[in-house]
């Protein structure tokens, strides 16, 4: 996809008033995007790097949050090679609630059912079904898990 139809669509995407839209917008950007997936007003997914980032079926992600694959550092540090971290993928898992203004960096994996409060910095792993806050991000809860049973039947009437 050439640049400037890229920026454009990202900008469609950013403020797009319906989430549908959005989440298929942001698939042919290049992001790995799954079924029935809620993304918010003004949610950024990095740019240079959206097939690194995996979004699961029944995912929300809540507006203003940020999803980042890589840290690029200053012309600076680039130029003197005091800053090399290369692109990480992303996973945010079935299920999994980003809450407004979150921030998800590099090598993130947001387990199945995990919710992220508003306003936390997410670098590394959250388990399955657990709540985590803060920054950096710390489960703060246990969520209990549902009966697999449960999960069969919605599987099946989609």
């Amino acid at each position: 996809m050439g640049r400037i139809i890229g920026r454009i669509l990202r900008i469609l995407a950013w403020i797009a008033p319906i989430y549908q839209f959005r989440a298929s917008v942001w698939r042919r950007c290049g992001v790995n995007i799954g079924k029935r997936v809620f993304i918010g007003n003004l949610v950024y997914i990095d740019s240079q790097y959206p097939h690194l980032i995996t979004v699961e079926d029944d995912a929300s992600i809540g507006p203003f949050a940020l999803i980042l694959a890589h840290s690029g550092g200053s012309p600076y540090h680039q130029q003197t090679g005091t800053f090399k971290q290369p692109p990480k993928p992303v996973h945010i898992k079935r299920g999994a609630w980003i809450g407004s203004g979150a921030i998800i960096l590099p090598g993130a994996i947001i387990g199945e059912g995990a919710i992220v409060a508003s306003g936390a910095v997410v670098h590394r792993e959250i388990p399955d079904f657990r709540i985590a806050a803060g920054n950096p991000a710390r489960v703060i809860s246990k969520l209990p898990s549902p009966k697999a049973g449960k999960l069969k039947k919605k599987k099946g009437k989609t």
